[in-house]
């Protein structure tokens, strides 16, 4: 079996883990801040936690999208953004999606590998960040492989068209993986199937993150 270069064990700021674990407890809306230079900060609700990476439903608008995954450790702040009784949790109760759970199937959090392989197989098409390269932008696609220190995807463009060829991201430079958003599924629905894709290439330009 192939053992994957998952992510190293790095210094987590202080009190950063307990402050994820009480959100994931009392279901409270939080925003993230992370220590990369023009790093999105993300709002919504933490589902899961590891010392590697951890799992937030971003909400906006009132609504939830999908999912993001970060690096544990780049997270520098925790933010309370409101408690039960903020409009937020109140209009995502009223409807029955708070609080809000992990996916349908169980997404590891141990490392970027099998990571990506779950949201992959879950949900079709994945968006990779490498944001300490490139923060303004990202990279939506179906995963195609998986090696030692890297994965593979194959990308869709933005008008859910199929990119010829393969684009291969190295596990140290990738920083955040989002799945299941609804913009992620709307070009799934419209790209269809993906064909047979070309030989890989490294980490191309990328689009302007959303």
């Amino acid at each position: 079996m192939v053992k994957h270069a998952e992510a190293s064990e790095e210094e987590i700021a202080p009190g950063i883990l307990r402050k994820l674990d009480r959100a994931v407890r009392t279901g409270e809306l939080v925003r993230i801040r992370r220590s990369i230079a023009h790093a999105d900060r993300i709002e919504g609700f933490v589902v899961g936690v590891s010392p590697a990476w951890t799992l937030i439903a971003p909400c906006s608008d009132v609504q939830i999208d999908g999912w993001a995954a970060v690096r544990t450790p780049d997270i520098v702040k925790v933010r309370r953004r409101g408690d039960d009784t903020c409009l937020t949790v109140r209009a995502l109760r009223r409807r029955g999606q708070w609080p809000v759970r992990m996916p349908g199937r169980a997404v590891p959090l141990d490392g970027p590998a099998a990571l990506a392989e779950s949201a992959a197989d879950g949900f079709g098409l994945i968006t990779v960040h490498a944001e300490r390269r490139r923060p303004d932008a990202c990279w939506i696609g179906a995963l195609t492989a998986v090696r030692r220190a890297s994965l593979r995807v194959r990308e869709v463009d933005p008008d859910a068209r199929w990119q010829d060829d393969v684009t291969t991201f190295r596990f140290k430079d990738i920083t955040r993986i989002d799945f299941g958003g609804r913009y992620e599924s709307v070009l799934r629905e419209f790209a269809g199937p993906a064909a047979r894709p070309g030989p890989p290439s490294s980490a191309r330009p990328g689009r302007t993150s959303r």
